[in-house]
Formats: structure tokens, C-alpha cells, sequence
């Protein structure tokens, strides 16, 4: 079929193409080049309806008896309306609205449905959108912006699926590690670009709903979804209530950023707090202490759970004294395996191993010394049974109390065992968020661990980005199919928690494993990031700090599972370029100990593996930190994150050993630039390397710009002229160029 033989919807430069046949895309950009593959005939739009004992009943839009098309062109904003009637002779029909507004590079596409087939929506797929695999791996040019885990740039579609986080149909039991929103993806858009732009494909939900992001290689090229979960059940008339966004940008995955954060920061209802002007944050939040996270049993995420030299609680105080001087900082001491039940066995934690009062001593001693106390727990979880303390069982409990009422269940009303940790660390089950039964044991058991004056509680580990895990049970309360219900239920818990602290310790912040997704935010507000993970499916970019810097700060994270994707010896400075990317995109700083109080990779690694050099990293810190409370505190901690003035580096790229064959290629300085609340506006260059580093930068026009290397106010600050600058930035220290004002 020709091009002029397509149905087309036409803006003032954006195009779109339909098959007249059943709908499909064909076509969607300028008059010139399609973003998409012109080939792909498959049905625009998915639905999975499910009957009452939990079949699925899948359909396309391509199944529709009829199809009937509307369209306008009303005050300049071409319209149309596509009516698919009756899809596989059922009494299920969808219109999709279409509209380009006048002169933008935007369609939105918005939803209406009836559906009397008295079965109950699961999830709707749309628009079905395949980019060409011209990826990097596949010799081309082409990226995939993805919202996972803080951000990853995607250079080879099939690079994840040789491990366990390759992608499979969202369900229960849900794997976690997946495209989820509000959850591991913290915002709502991804992209696909080249050098000359690329295609924007996003959501403007201000309600949130739950939605699977995902990126998938096919026959035809890459597909990108987006699955929404509305939640409505058998409702038999409902409209979306936000449109998806599909349109074309110019740039890199700034361009495609940029168009989500003018949404985010122009709608009405943006419920977030600028750090700025949050008067709930405890004291020691300000001060950017450097988070040491170890074990007191055992030495890794699994194995032998016998004490180890930081037990009892104040054995690590020598070590913990000794990084606080090193650092010139604040320390944070983040403990793992101290639960008095079983090492990551959720969701009982208390009294703690060696009991409640070691652990208050240990807690006091850090507070007379200036440092703070963490503790982190296991989520939503249930556990039946610990494998790694095998005395430890539940199976008692959960039949006397009949507990299965309260855990989620699969569509079919069974009761599988959770695929969290499973099999490992322990056998057990999730709970659903929305039972009263998991609110009430939450908001107990954190109550509990108050007694321990700690600082901060990472209760929500496994709740990746606040995640509640799928259920489809019929008895909770909610529709008997994932849903907003989620988010929902987990905003109470949130909320039960919060208004706990305020009353009781409003000194502890509690948070969960991956940055909170934006939702969550303002309750869950400090995190344990997981950028390490982005490395299964390529490499780590901060679109999270891009969009929400202002709003929320978290820390580096424990690193885990590093050593399945990263020859972590073979590449001697990763852990400098991994910290440094902490400090460059606005976190603050982790380390993991290993034996003898010595930073090691990252947690999961056993520590008979031989470590970094001590010396690099801990001079590293001890560099960067200070700029957290010093000079760069209005951008760092306070401020917003720009597009970085345009950078070179003299020095050999530094080469990224991965465990799949390839390579990361780093420049030896990574920079990030940052507007302050003031106005202020400054680039900080950090050389992670232990080499002497030199860089150009080029400046915008007429801009003037003075550059320090040291953080402290009354610094010497070195006037620039002209618009490029050369600096010499010396081994394991950062710059900071500053625009005038």
C-alpha cells in the first residue's frame, strides 16, 4: 500500500499515518522521515479482560466489527477520533482521540471505553509504537531512553534478557525488577532518539495510575510499551482521564526530560515541596552524611549468618570514627542483618539481634560522636520460613491467623510463593498493601524500632520505588486486578507512617530501596538508589535527578549485584567513577564495608575478594562531600539540574570492564550543572581518576564565569574571559565553575 493510500493526521510539521485496513501505525513524524517502522501492521490497541475465575480473554483493536473514523480541524488543532466497535464480537468498544495542538511536535492521545462484556479490564496496550533497532549494538547510532531504576541509556534492546531481570508480562508474583510506574520506574515517559532527535513517549497522569514501561526487541525492531492498569474492574463506561503523549524532540535525553519536566512543573497540581521550602527535614538531612552500610552477621547477602567482627553493635565505632575523620564528614552507619528474627525476613524485625538494649547503646554512642544511626528491614514481605536463620519459621502463626486472607494472590485465586528473595534468603509470600492487616503490622513494627532512636528506617527494602506487588485477589477491598488501588494503599501506609514520626520521632526519615517514584515522594524521602542495577540493561543516566532533584535527595545505595555485570577487579576505578556519579548527580555518598573496616565494591561481593584502594576512595570523599555543605549547597543539595555546558576531556577515556563482553567507555571528569534557588547557576567537574586531568569547556556567550577548587566561602575565585575555559583539575577532586550574577 502506498503513502498517499494512508489515512493521515497532519499538524504543521508532525505526521501521522494509519493502514486504513484496521488502524495500525505507520507513519509517525515529518513529511520526510518516520521515528517508527513503516511495516508494522499489528493492532494499535491491546486489551486483557478476565472473567470472574481469573481466564484471560485478550484482544485487538484490529478484532473490532467496525471501525469508524471522526475527523476535525477545529481553532488550528487537527482532531481525530477513532471508534473501534465491538472487539471480537463482544460487547467491549474503544474510541481514541487523537489531537495535534497548533504548531506542536505533540499528539495526545486519549481514551474513552464501554464495555459490557461484564468481565473486568485488566489492562489497556497502547499506542503500539516499533522504533527501528538501530541501536548502538546493532552498529547504529540509536538510543533508548528508559525510566527504570533512576535512568538507562540503552544501547543493545537484548542486552537484559540473559539474566534474571529480562522482561516478562507484568503479574503476580510480580518480579519487581521491571518497568512499573509508580515503582523501579520513577517517572512516566521513555524515548528513543539519534543525533537529529528522536520520539517522545510519555504519560501526563497527575493521578498516577499503574502502568508497565517496557522495551522489548522484535522481528520487526524495538517496541516500546506503555500498558495501563486502570483499575476500574467490570465498571462498564470509563474515560482514561490523562492523555499519552507521543511526539518527536530535538537533542538527547535532555530533549525528552524537558518535555516531561515542563509538564510536571507547569500543572496545577505538582503536590511536590521544593527542598527549599521543606521545614519537615530532621537537622542531620542538611549536614549530607556519607552512608556506611555492613552487616553485623555474616559477610554478604547470603551464606554463613555468624557474627562477624562489627558485633556486638559497638565493635564498628573504631571504624566508623576513623571514616568520619577521613571523610571530613557526617557518617551514617546503615546496618544490615541485625533483625532479631532472621536476616531479611520480613515483615518482623524486632527486638534486635543481641537485643533492644545493645542496639540503643550502640545508637547513643553515634549520636555523642556526631554520627547516625540507619537500619535497614525487608518491605511487604511475608516470611514463612528463613533460610538463612533456619530456626526461624512462621508456618504456625500464618495458619492459626489465617493469614493467607491477607497475601496476594494470582489471577487464577492461588496462593504462590513470592518471587522476592525467594528460594535464597527465605520462603514466604507478599502482602497485599491494601489489607488493613499489612498497614497495621508496618506502622507496629516501625513503632517498635523507635526504640532504638535511630535516625533513619529503610523499611520499604524489595517495595522498589514503593512498590505494592500485584494482587488479584477478590476479598481486599479493591478490584480483583492491579490498579491505582496500589498507589492508594501505599500513600495511607505512607501517610500512617508519617503522621507517626511527627508525633513520636520527627527526627527519623524512613524510606525504600530505588529512588521513591514520584507519587511517593513527599512521604518516602530519603532512598536507597539502585542505579547499579541499570548496568543488565545498559548504562546508568540521572533522568531521576533531572526531573526531581529539587524535591527530593537520596544516597548512593549498597550497589548490589554489581558483581554480576561489572569486572569489578578488572576495572581498578570503578568504584571512584561510581561515587563520583553519585556526587555528580546531586546523592549523597555511600560506601560498603568490608573486612577490617576497609570500603569494599559493593554489597553482595564476598569479602575475601581483594578491594579498591583505600588511599583513592577515601581521599575521593573526603574531596567531594564538603561540597555538599559548602558553596555548592544551593546546587547540589537545594538545586535544579540543567543541560551541562558542553565538556572535553584531554585524558583517555576509562574503560568499564562489563561481564557480557563490552565495555563503558567514561571520560576521566563527569560534570553536572545546577540552578540554584537564588538564581545562581554553576558546573562541577569532577576527576574521580588519580591522574591529573584536563578539560575544555565551552561557555555560553556573553556569560560571566569564575571557577574555585575549593569549596569554603571565602575561596579564591579565578575570573573566566572569553568563552571557553581550559581547567587543570587535580587527581580525585572536583571544580566548580560558576556563572556570575
Amino acid at each position: 500500500m502506498k503513502r498517499e493510500e494512508w489515512v493521515w493526521l497532519k499538524g504543521k510539521t508532525l505526521q501521522l499515518g494509519f493502514n486504513p485496513a484496521n488502524y495500525s501505525l505507520r507513519w509517525f513524524g515529518n513529511e520526510e522521515r518516520s521515528w517508527i517502522v513503516t511495516n508494522d501492521l499489528r493492532d494499535l490497541l491491546l486489551v486483557r479482560l478476565r472473567n470472574a475465575a481469573g481466564e484471560a480473554l485478550n484482544l485487538g483493536s484490529s478484532s473490532a466489527s467496525k471501525i469508524e473514523v471522526e475527523a476535525r480541524n477545529a481553532n488550528g488543532t487537527p482532531e481525530m477520533t477513532i471508534h473501534f466497535l465491538e472487539w471480537g464480537g463482544t460487547a467491549f468498544s474503544l474510541s481514541l482521540n487523537i489531537t495535534i495542538p497548533d504548531e506542536s511536535e505533540l499528539s495526545y492521545w486519549n481514551v474513552s471505553l464501554t464495555n459490557g462484556t461484564g468481565l473486568v479490564l485488566e489492562w489497556i496496550d497502547l499506542p503500539n509504537v516499533t522504533v527501528p533497532n538501530d541501536l548502538v549494538a546493532k552498529g547504529g547510532e540509536a538510543r533508548i531512553v528508559w525510566p527504570g531504576v533512576e535512568g538507562v541509556l540503552v544501547e543493545d534492546a537484548s542486552l537484559r534478557e540473559n539474566g534474571w531481570v529480562a522482561y516478562r508480562d507484568p503479574g503476580y508474583p510480580s518480579k519487581g525488577w521491571e518497568g512499573i510506574y509508580p515503582a523501579a520506574a520513577g517517572t512516566q515517559f521513555m524515548a528513543y532518539y539519534k543525533a537529529d532527535g528522536g520520539l517522545y513517549y510519555g504519560t501526563h497522569d497527575a493521578e498516577h495510575h499503574v502502568k508497565s514501561i517496557e522495551y522489548m526487541a522484535t522481528d520487526l525492531g524495538v517496541r516500546l510499551q506503555f500498558r495501563i492498569f486502570p483499575g476500574i474492574g467490570a465498571k462498564e463506561s470509563y474515560e482514561l482521564g490523562f492523555p499519552i503523549v507521543l511526539g518527536s524532540f530535538a537533542g538527547d535525553w535532555y530533549g525528552a526530560a524537558d518535555i516531561y519536566r515542563n509538564w510536571l512543573n507547569t500543572r496545577d497540581n505538582n503536590r511536590l515541596t521544593r527542598l527549599v521550602d521543606n521545614k519537615t527535614l530532621p537537622e542531620w538531612f542538611n549536614s549530607s552524611p556519607v552512608t556506611v552500610t555492613y552487616p553485623v552477621r555474616g559477610t554478604h547477602d547470603v551464606g554463613n549468618m555468624d557474627p562477624n567482627l562489627y558485633y556486638p553493635y559497638v565493635n564498628a565505632l573504631p571504624y566508623l570514627e576513623r571514616l568520619k575523620e577521613e571523610f571530613q564528614s557526617p557518617i551514617m552507619a546503615l546496618l544490615m542483618h541485625w533483625e532479631g528474627t532472621a536476616p531479611w525476613a520480613p515483615p518482623y524485625v524486632w527486638p534486635p539481634y543481641g537485643g533492644a538494649d545493645a542496639l540503643r547503646a550502640f545508637s547513643d554512642s553515634l549520636h555523642e560522636k556526631g554520627m547516625y544511626l540507619g537500619l535497614y528491614c525487608s518491605g511487604t514481605g511475608w516470611t514463612q520460613e528463613s533460610l538463612l536463620d533456619p530456626a526461624y519459621t512462621m508456618h504456625q502463626e500464618f495458619t492459626e491467623q489465617q493469614l493467607e486472607k491477607v497475601m496476594c494472590t494470582a489471577p487464577d485465586g492461588s496462593l504462590p510463593y513470592s518471587l522476592i528473595c525467594n528460594g535464597y534468603q527465605r520462603w514466604g509470600y507478599d502482602m497485599c498493601a491494601a489489607h488493613p492487616f499489612t498497614s497495621d503490622t508496618i506502622v507496629t513494627e516501625i513503632r517498635k524500632i523507635l526504640a532504638s532512636d535511630c535516625d533513619y528506617i529503610q523499611f520499604f527494602d524489595q517495595n522498589l520505588g514503593g512498590l505494592s506487588y500485584f494482587c488479584y485477589s477478590h476479598d481486599h477491598g479493591h478490584v480483583p486486578v492491579p490498579g491505582k488501588w496500589q498507589v492508594d494503599a501505599m500513600l495511607q501506609i505512607g501517610e500512617r507512617i508519617n503522621t507517626m514520626l511527627q508525633e513520636e520521632a520527627p527526627h527519623v526519615l524512613f524510606g525504600c530501596e530505588t529512588a521513591a517514584a514520584e507519587p511517593f515522594m513527599s512521604q518516602f524521602q530519603f532512598n536507597d538508589l539502585r542505579y547499579s542495577i541499570a548496568f543488565f540493561a545498559g548504562q546508568p543516566i540521572p533522568i531521576y535527578q533531572y526531573l526531581y532533584h529539587e524535591y527530593i535527595n537520596n544516597f548512593m545505595g549498597n550497589q548490589n549485584n554489581l558483581k554480576e555485570t561489572m569486572d569489578l577487579t578488572g576495572s581498578p576505578w570503578n568504584l571512584l567513577w561510581r561515587t563520583a556519579y553519585a556526587f555528580h548527580s546531586g546523592d549523597m555518598m555511600t560506601v560498603v564495608l568490608g573486612d577490617e573496616g576497609k570500603v569494599h565494591w559493593d554489597w553482595c561481593t564476598e569479602w575475601d575478594v581483594p578491594g579498591p584502594d583505600q588511599s583513592h576512595i577515601l581521599r575521593l570523599i573526603s574531596q567531594l562531600n564538603p561540597w555538599r555543605t559548602g558553596t555548592g549547597q544551593p546546587y547540589l543539595v537545594y538545586g535544579r539540574m540543567l543541560r551541562s555546558l558542553k565538556t572535553t576531556c584531554e585524558g583517555e577515556v576509562v574503560d568499564i570492564v562489563m561481564k557480557a563482553g563490552h565495555k563503558l567507555r567514561i571520560p576521566p571528569v563527569i560534570t553536572s550543572r545546577w540552578t540554584s534557588d537564588a538564581g545562581g547557576e554553576a558546573q562541577f567537574l569532577i576527576n574521580y581518576t588519580p591522574e591529573v586531568q584536563t578539560v575544555t569547556v565551552e561557555l555560553e556567550e556573553f556569560a560571566g564565569y569564575s571557577w574555585t577548587d575549593s569549596h569554603t566561602a571565602d575561596a579564591t575565585r579565578h575570573a573566566v574571559t572569553g568563552s571557553v575555559i581550559r581547567l587543570t583539575i587535580q587527581p580525585l577532586s572536583a571544580v566548580m565553575l560558576e556563572r556570575n550574577q
